[in-house]
């Protein structure tokens, strides 16, 4: 039998294109080297220690039920929030990507969307059903200064499009905070909807 030099033997297995079949076995990688990454498409991972980190590329479940079962909650990152001028600029795609985005209003605004194929775009809301949601804050504590949302081009607003400001009096119904999750409603970036959930 012909001994394989170590230089052929790693270019013989960089060049490895076929599926391995390790039923029973545990691998473990200590690098990868792939365009792809790893493909689960049965089974699932299971990580019982060290975490899972994904520096770049995305993670998907497009079937099952996804679990988050620890018992600290659920880590989001937020950044710096947006601001939205005084006046009636649009509430831009980047605004609600920001996830929270505040304004303090003089007196009643009114402030269009951003256009859906933008907020598809800005959000990443690559296929029809694809969500995400956004916070604004009306800082303004007088009640007259009143933020209503109206329909960019493409979008359509369910629910109340009016955030009130901060009425701090006891019984009041105004907390100042309004979200709303934007829903890609068609096979292309023509339609998203405002959905107000709280």
């Amino acid at each position: 039998m012909a001994r394989v030099g170590l230089d052929r033997l790693e270019y013989l297995v960089e060049r490895l294109d076929r599926a391995i079949d390790m039923e029973g076995s545990d691998v473990t990688v200590n690098t990868l080297l792939s365009d792809l990454g790893v493909t689960v498409t049965a089974g699932g991972i299971l990580v019982t220690a060290g975490g899972q980190v994904i520096t770049a590329g995305n993670l998907v479940v497009t079937a099952g039920t996804t679990y988050l079962k620890g018992a600290i909650p659920v880590i989001k990152r937020q950044g710096a929030p947006a601001t939205t001028d005084d006046g009636t600029a649009v509430v831009t795609a980047a605004n609600m990507a920001a996830g929270i985005i505040t304004c303090t209003p003089t007196a009643a605004r009114s402030k269009a969307t951003d256009t859906a194929a933008n907020i598809c775009a800005g959000l990443t809301l690559g296929a029809q059903f694809d969500s995400c949601e956004f916070t604004i804050i009306n800082s303004s504590t007088t009640d007259a200064h009143i933020i209503s949302l109206t329909d960019g081009t493409g979008v359509t607003i369910v629910g109340s499009d009016e955030v009130y400001p901060r009425d701090d009096t006891a019984l009041s119904h105004h907390s100042g905070v309004a979200t709303f999750r934007a829903t890609r409603t068609s096979v292309n970036t023509s339609a998203v909807t405002l959905y107000r959930i709280a």
